[in-house]
């Protein structure tokens, strides 16, 4: 136990204390969770600490935010809000081999040019963690930590500000020498836990309890609401990236440069990454990590490699989802053996079968695994899989579990061949295979198994995102004959989900309060929410910002009182006006579309066409939607989606610094009114618009004798 001598201080002397240890213990912190280095033992660490818990008891006046003490906060009562990210988040493109390494780079080169590209590349160590965005904000001669948010869809995550600022790896304030005209900056990276962290933790736990791997611990730790549950968990982070313009505002050119200016303000970063001059140094650091992983104290599941020039990762730009200029190459999938102990047909959404092997428990990638996927009965007369068989599995992309392999010397004498049956599961109804398909589907459009799949997929995160009506809810909600469509969700009241099992009142009147609120959802989730086949989120996001949808002003009613029809007030509701498109409007407009027409947008094409037309055309599909109107469903139009299409059809290419707007808020002006937005220079591209600074594309431009604009042009045309 530590002595600290705070009956003998007077303010201005513990003052001084307090400063000192703050400065000590954060020196230590630096020490051990960024330069992994133990100038003293955890003791001692732990010792300063309480000297200073102490003096601060004493002296409460002299408490600080930047205090070590203050990384804990109050418990949330709630689920975690949402914030909207300062700049969009991207995912990388994972590679798994040699050659799509080289793909990747021809791209590039065929971008910018082979005498603009230069071949050195920034290799990083993929940390298997949570990404997480700090938000730093300016106060006088510093920037202290604003919030801290999870990567989420990419426009918002979670503000889980209150469990980050527990790791005391992260700084709550940093500086910045000399100073620059910004007023937030935004840094991102990955939380973990390292393997022994994770050990200490399932030690306390019982074993159905415990978390199979450290990802599972360092998400599950990140989104308590109670940020002391955080605190006992040892949480760490690392991080790899900074908004552009504080990156550009203080010069760095390089990821290198921008890796080492991480590390000077004291913000948490892995220097176990390379400079690798050609792709055989890429192999050769990617080689020698995927032979020592087991050794490092985290777990990895690849390398991150990224062009190391930020002019050219600037040039590249972006796809919808990913970075042109990195990607992740990814280890192999972990392989184990298995015995398939039987093969079962699973229905979907859309009436397509997948045969599914159910196997003998296996611990594989971090997670106990009983289930693959065997894709169609194409893929199980190649690899002639039985039951009984004994097959390797692994994890396609570390995520889906599938068969790679029978091992045929192992097969049971009495093993036949499987062949694929002819009637549905649930329904008994024939299962056709359209020509030109290698999947199997039940024709049946009532048929139980399709629509507890579709109830699933109405109800998921990226539709209705209807929370507190898992797969067991909705299960029991069908058998008990409560719902049979998705509209049924909204007529729902407090008496039929307080009878369920495991429903008590707090969880009925927070669904139901759920629900309520879920009914007004934007346009493109609610087409996605129709489970159509083909139409998923970007092509739903197509669909609602290209058609002409009647947006309009419209009265809906909500519910007020939740509870039980017989309490005090009864069932009452009250109007809201809200601007959206009513349900028979989305009925109206589908129906009025031509396939010729429709299949013409970009990014539609014919066969999305002839599907969206195929189910509108069914009476069943035309119901739900005016049942969808009497729930008081409504979809809200998409921003800028009434806006005048003028670039409908135009294709631009946005390169350089523009004066007064984002390149951001330009490609997004061109979306909003029907153009495309490129990020290399071809003879299909219609306008470039320049700002300074714009690299080879300008000249790329005058070679192919397209039309240059610059910002004032450009926002003329708007």
């Amino acid at each position: 136990m530590s002595f600290c001598y705070t009956a003998y201080m007077n303010n201005e002397e513990a003052q001084q204390r307090i400063e000192k240890l703050k400065a000590k213990i954060w020196s230590l912190n630096r020490a051990y969770f960024i330069e992994d280095r133990s100038d003293v033992s955890e003791d001692v660490r732990d010792a300063l600490k309480q000297d200073l818990i102490a003096l601060e008891k004493e002296f409460p006046s002299l408490i600080t935010p930047d205090s070590p003490t203050q990384r804990v906060g109050a418990p949330l009562d709630g689920r975690l809000p949402k914030i909207t990210h300062l700049s969009p988040k991207e995912s990388l493109t994972d590679s798994f081999s040699e050659a799509e390494l080289d793909e990747w780079v021809d791209q590039m080169k065929r971008a910018l040019g082979t005498e603009s590209f230069s071949s050195e590349y920034i290799a990083e160590l993929k940390i298997d963690g949570l990404n997480i965005s700090l938000v730093y904000e300016k106060s006088d001669d510093s920037y202290k930590l604003l919030r801290a948010v999870t990567r989420g869809n990419g426009v918002e995550g979670e503000d889980v500000t209150h469990t980050v600022r527990t790791i005391e790896s992260v700084p709550l304030e940093i500086r910045i020498k000399g100073g620059i005209d910004v007023k937030h900056i935004e840094i991102s990276g990955e939380v973990y836990m390292t393997k022994e962290a994770l050990r200490k933790i399932n030690k306390d736990l019982e074993a159905d309890q415990q978390f199979a791997n450290p990802r599972n611990a360092a998400a599950g730790s990140v989104r308590q609401l109670d940020p002391r549950v955080t605190a006992s968990r040892e949480l760490m982070m690392f991080c790899y990236a900074l908004d552009r313009k504080t990156a550009d505002a203080i010069g760095l050119k390089t990821q290198s440069a921008l890796m080492d200016f991480l590390h000077e303000i004291n913000i948490p970063t892995n220097r176990e990454f390379r400079i690798c001059k050609s792709l055989e140094d890429v192999q050769k650091m990617y080689t020698d990590y995927q032979k020592s992983r087991d050794s490092l104290p985290y777990d990895i599941d690849g390398i991150v490699i990224k062009l190391n020039d930020r002019r050219m990762q600037f040039d590249l730009g972006s796809t919808t989802k990913a970075p042109r200029w990195a990607r992740a190459y990814k280890f192999p999938a972990e392989q184990k053996t298995a015995q398939i102990l039987d093969i079962q047909l699973q229905v979907g959404r859309t009436g397509a079968i997948t045969p599914v092997a159910h196997l003998s428990p296996t611990q594989l990638a971090g997670s106990v695994v009983t289930r693959a996927t065997l894709h169609n009965s194409d893929e199980i007369e190649r690899q002639d899989i039985r039951i009984g068989d004994t097959v390797i599995v692994q994890k396609a992309g570390d995520v889906i579990p599938e068969v790679v392999e029978v091992l045929t010397d192992l097969r049971p004498s009495t093993s036949k061949a499987f062949h694929f049956p002819k009637h549905c599961p649930s329904c008994e109804e024939s299962l056709v295979r359209p020509d030109g398909e290698a999947v199997h589907r039940c024709p049946n459009t009532k048929c139980g198994a399709v629509r507890q799949e579709k109830l699933e997929h109405f109800v998921s995160r990226y539709a209705f995102n209807l929370e507190g009506l898992g797969k067991e809810t909705i299960d029991v909600l069908i058998e008990e004959g409560l719902v049979s469509d998705p509209a049924d969700l909204f007529f729902l009241v407090y008496e039929d989900l307080f009878a369920l099992p495991l429903f008590k009142e707090k969880k009925t009147e927070n669904v139901l309060k759920t629900m309520e609120q879920g009914k007004h959802v934007p346009l493109e989730r609610f087409l996605y929410a129709l489970g159509i086949r083909h139409i998923g989120r970007e092509t739903a996001e197509i669909l609602a910002r290209r058609l002409q949808w009647p947006s309009k002003t419209l009265t809906v009613q909500e519910r007020d009182n939740l509870g039980p029809q017989d309490s005090l007030f009864g069932q009452q509701s009250h109007e809201v006006s809200l601007e959206g498109i009513a349900m028979n409007d989305i009925c109206t407009t589908l129906q009025g579309q031509e396939l010729d027409t429709l299949s013409t947008i970009d990014g539609i094409g014919t066969v999305v066409a002839e599907s969206l037309m195929s189910w509108i055309e069914e009476e069943d599909n035309r119901a739900l939607l005016h049942k969808l109107e009497n729930a008081g469903v409504l979809a809200l139009q998409p921003e800028g989606s009434n806006v005048e299409q003028i670039f409908a059809g135009k294709t631009f290419v946005v390169t350089g610094t523009l004066p007064t707007i984002s390149r951001e808020d330009a490609k997004k002006f061109i979306k909003e009114r029907g153009g495309k937005v490129s990020s290399t220079i071809s003879k299909k591209t219609d306008y470039l618009l320049l700002g300074e600074n714009p690299g080879s594309k300008a000249n790329k431009a005058k070679e192919l004798h397209i039309a240059t604009i610059d910002e004032k042009e450009y926002l003329a045309m708007l």
